[in-house]
């Protein structure tokens, strides 16, 4: 005769901080669209169109920086919530939740600084300089974009892997997760090469869609058999 115990456990919904997260993003990215009429400007593009871009839009760079640097505590109190609910649905895995926790934090801070350089990009005195507002400007992309994309790769892919070991997730929800941490690890590659930039979009997007589902499936209690 077999029989099946279930096992509670305490801690935050997972849900909420997850759309937060995602919410607060894509509000950033719709001011803008509706403000400039652009999510961001390439810092591989022409110069004179980055410095009008610059100087026409000070306010609304203070806000989408303000709003990413909110996304970014937003995913760190995620990777807290995620994680403490991990390790009471597996306590076997405590390396991997280890991955998932720093890879979560490091793509949290990423983004939290980008907010920050972004508001120092909003200060004329520092764009109307072609030299430091380009660098300025790579430092912004980079740290926002295949930076905080990578190290994200390691929360998505380590959460995979934990919840497919134990049984956590539907098969198709952990696999769906060990292929966008393979794409958004990918993203790295523009240290390298500009082209590797279209996996950054790819990677950030399904990766915050799939936090949001986990959010949401993630049990609230294992089943001991």
């Amino acid at each position: 005769m077999t029989t099946t115990v279930s096992r509670s456990t305490s801690g935050a919904s997972v849900a909420v901080p997850a759309l937060v997260t995602a919410g607060l993003f894509v509000v950033s990215l719709l001011a803008g669209l509706v403000f400039a009429g652009a999510v961001y400007t390439n810092p591989f593009g022409d110069d004179a169109g980055i410095a009008a871009f610059y100087a026409g839009h000070p306010t609304l760079v203070s806000w989408v920086g303000f709003l990413q640097f909110g996304t970014g505590l937003a995913l760190a109190v995620l990777t807290a919530t995620l994680v403490v609910r991990l390790r009471s649905l597996a306590p076997g895995l405590p390396a991997h939740t280890a991955v998932a926790a720093a890879g979560g934090l490091v793509a949290a801070a990423f983004l939290a600084l980008n907010g920050l350089v972004q508001w120092v990009l909003a200060h004329p005195g520092v764009t109307e300089e072609p030299a430091v507002r380009r660098a300025m400007h790579y430092l912004y992309f980079g740290l926002g974009g295949f930076a905080h994309v990578a190290a994200g790769a390691l929360l998505v892919g380590a959460v995979s892997l934990v919840a497919r070991r134990a049984a956590l997730l539907p098969g198709w929800l952990s696999a769906a997760g060990l292929v966008i941490a393979g794409l958004s690890l990918a993203s790295s590659l523009t240290f390298v090469t500009e082209p590797a930039t279209t996996l950054i979009p790819v990677g950030r997007f399904a990766a915050l869609l799939w936090l949001v589902a986990v959010g949401f499936l993630l049990p609230a209690r294992a089943r001991e058999r």
